[in-house]
C-alpha cells in the first residue's frame, strides 16, 4: 500500500514538473513582447476606468442625425468600442504582415503590399509612455461589397480616461447605395 502511494506521488510529481518546461508555455515574466501596438488590450484597460460615466453620444445615420446622454456600463463600453477590439493586428497570422515606423511620437503600423488582413493602417501617438489618442483605418473590399471603418480614440490628460471617440463606418453594395453611420462619444465632464 506504501508502495503504491508513493508511486502514485512519484508520477504526480513527475508529471507536475514536466508541465512547467514543456514547449510552448512561458514561464511568467517570460512572455515575448508583442509585435505590433497592443490596441484591445490599451482598449480593455481604457474601459476599465469607464463605468458608470455619463456620454454624450451623436449617433448619424445616412445624413439623420441624433444625440442623447447616456451612462454605459463596462459591457456597454465593450460593445460601443467593439471596433476597436477588431482592430486588434497581434495575431500569429499577422506577425509580419506590417510596417512599423516612428514618426516623432507618433507609432504607425501599416499593411505591407501584398499582405491580406482588413485592418490598414493603426496610429498611435505617445507622449511620456502614455498613448494620447489611437486611430485605425479597415477596408474591405469584394466585387459585391465594400465596407470601410475608421476609429478614433483620445484621452484627456488630466484625468487620464477617455475623453472623446468616434467611429465611422462606409458600406457599398453593389446595386445599392451607400450606407453611412457615425458614433461619436463625448465624455460628460
Amino acid at each position: 500500500m506504501k508502495i503504491n502511494l508513493l508511486l502514485l506521488f512519484g508520477a504526480f510529481l513527475f508529471l507536475f514538473s514536466s508541465c512547467e518546461n514543456a514547449p510552448g508555455i512561458a514561464k511568467p515574466g517570460k512572455l515575448d513582447p508583442l509585435p505590433y501596438y497592443d490596441v484591445s488590450g490599451f482598449i480593455d484597460s481604457e474601459i476599465g476606468k469607464m463605468n458608470g460615466e455619463k456620454v454624450i453620444k451623436s449617433t448619424r445615420i445616412n445624413g439623420k442625425e441624433e444625440s442623447v446622454e447616456v451612462t454605459l456600463s463596462q459591457e456597454e463600453w465593450r460593445e460601443e468600442l467593439d471596433a476597436f477590439f477588431r482592430a486588434d493586428i497581434n495575431k500569429p497570422s499577422l506577425v509580419s504582415s506590417y510596417t512599423t515606423e516612428l514618426q516623432g511620437d507618433i507609432l504607425i503600423h501599416r499593411l505591407k503590399p501584398g499582405s491580406k488582413n482588413s485592418v490598414q493602417e493603426i496610429r498611435v501617438r505617445i507622449i511620456d509612455d502614455r498613448p494620447i489618442w489611437l486611430t485605425f483605418k479597415i477596408a474591405k473590399e469584394s466585387m459585391f461589397y465594400t465596407s470601410y471603418v475608421l476609429g478614433e480614440v483620445y484621452l484627456n490628460q488630466r484625468s487620464q480616461k477617455i475623453d472623446h471617440y468616434s467611429i465611422e463606418t462606409t458600406q457599398k453594395i453593389w446595386f445599392l447605395s451607400a450606407n453611412n453611420m457615425r458614433i461619436k462619444g463625448a465624455v460628460s465632464p
